[in-house]
């Protein structure tokens, strides 16, 4: 009996590892990226723009007339809901978040029922689901820090390095729940807060986040339930051994 019970307890803790895994994998797991990459991307010009304002051209890729934003005093200049890009000297994660703009004020389940009001800013420990974006630090070529949300997908292979200009992004304003949480950090890190610049392509976001959201779900559920097994397994034969 006692050893049916370590064996069980066993069975338990390998189960939790599989899960620990699992949710590694699920926060890494950059289908977003993946997805972003195969879309077709328009470049958009300055004359694009101006022939229709009415049109939301953030996150489409910037034409070579575009302002490609490297100094502080670009960025101050710059008018509120005009548009620039950049390519970052480095991007730092806040743990701030604001609401997706292509997702409402509540929460609704499958039947399409509400369930309960989401916040339009939060602040967060883990980045699990994609009803918020989150803001970012970004490091112009002067050195000069601005506010930045962005695709998440081109966030981590910015964090890994790599030479990226941003897609189109909008200068915008933000909430007073969303500056007082951000002030702490921006004050530490002399980080402008006059405004920032969006670079999210509403209408892919809302198209593809399900999908995102789900085909993560799917992908770390499928990991955790092939190492549930695997792990038994290893153990089952491990014990065998030592009969």
């Amino acid at each position: 009996m006692e050893t049916l019970n370590i064996r069980k307890l066993i069975d338990y803790f390998m189960v939790v590892v599989a899960a620990i895994i699992a949710i590694v994998f699920y926060l890494n797991f950059d289908l977003e990226q993946i997805l972003w990459e195969k879309h077709e991307q328009i470049i958009m010009t300055a004359d694009d723009i101006k022939a229709d304002t009415t049109i939301d051209y953030a996150g489409l890729v910037a034409g070579d007339d575009i302002l490609s934003l490297t100094t502080a005093k670009e960025w101050e200049v710059l008018e509120y809901y005009d548009y620039a890009t950049a390519v970052p000297v480095s991007i730092d994660k806040t743990s701030v978040y604001s609401l997706a703009k292509w997702i409402g004020y509540y929460e609704k389940s499958p039947s399409g029922a509400a369930r309960r009001k989401l916040k339009e800013t939060e602040k967060r420990i883990v980045d699990l689901t994609a009803t918020h974006c989150p803001y970012y630090i970004m490091e112009l070529q002067d050195g000069s820090r601005i506010l930045v949300q962005m695709n998440r997908g081109l966030a981590r292979q910015i964090e890994k390095g790599k030479n990226i200009e941003l897609p189109l992004g909008q200068k915008i304003g933000m909430t007073k729940t969303a500056k007082n949480l951000l002030e702490p950090i921006c004050k530490e890190l002399n980080v402008s807060m006059n405004g920032v610049l969006y670079t999210i392509d509403n209408y892919w976001s809302a198209k593809n986040a399900n999908i995102i959201t789900y085909g993560k779900y799917a992908a770390a559920f499928v990991v955790w339930l092939v190492l549930s097994v695997a792990l038994q397994s290893v153990i089952e034969k491990i014990l065998l051994r030592h009969k």
